[in-house]
């Protein structure tokens, strides 16, 4: 028995399945980076992973539905960031510049996921919007959290914070990406901090 076979288990048709998903995932994490969702098709998906037309549809309903699970696992990923940046701050205070530098930082390293996820094609506002809402929604329950414990400023309601920052923070990502000479990243950071902590007029 080859080597291969021992190391890897999965029939060998099972294993080109796998890999040829995952050259798909990655051809359309790349092009809809470049393109957007409206200016690629699932012709260009299939070529730019080297397989046949055809070969996309036995993996995925349309490029919406491939567009929504790239999206989806962005801000899983995303999510999974920031939770472990902040779960061992002592106090929402100390958290809120962590949470910023770990947003700043993997917006850095993952660029064409947060182009993605962050993106102005109208076409896929639907798609955005939902998983937006998703990240929002975490916030909110964090928050909540934090205010069954009594640690949560008085009068902000943990639902319509959430849907703010999502917001400001998606925008400003976006933007900053774009052309990221426009802010030092320590810049960035430290503005979405203050604006968290003090808010635009601080006392």
């Amino acid at each position: 028995m080859p080597v291969s076979d021992v190391l890897n288990p999965l029939p060998a048709r099972e294993r080109s399945r796998i890999q040829t998903r995952a050259r798909l995932l990655e051809s359309g994490r790349k092009l809809f980076a470049e393109r957007g969702l409206h200016g690629v098709t699932s012709h260009d998906i299939a070529a730019g992973a080297g397989v046949a037309a055809g070969t996309f549809y036995l993996h995925f309903t349309d490029k919406e539905s491939l567009f929504r699970m790239i999206a989806e696992e962005t801000v899983d990923v995303l999510r999974e960031r920031l939770q472990a940046a902040t779960r061992n701050a002592p106090t929402l205070r100390d958290g809120v510049p962590l949470f910023a530098a770990a947003l700043v930082g993997f917006a850095e390293e993952n660029r064409d996921l947060v182009r993605i996820l962050f993106s102005r094609d109208s076409e896929a506002a639907g798609i955005e919007a939902d998983v937006l809402e998703e990240l929002a929604a975490g916030i909110a329950e964090n928050r909540r959290d934090l205010a069954a414990r009594g640690e949560h400023p008085t009068g902000l309601d943990p639902d319509v914070l959430s849907q703010a920052l999502v917001g400001l923070l998606s925008r400003v990502i976006a933007w900053w990406l774009e052309d990221p000479r426009r802010a030092s990243r320590e810049t960035v950071i430290e503005t979405l901090t203050r604006i968290q902590l003090s808010g635009t007029h601080p006392r």
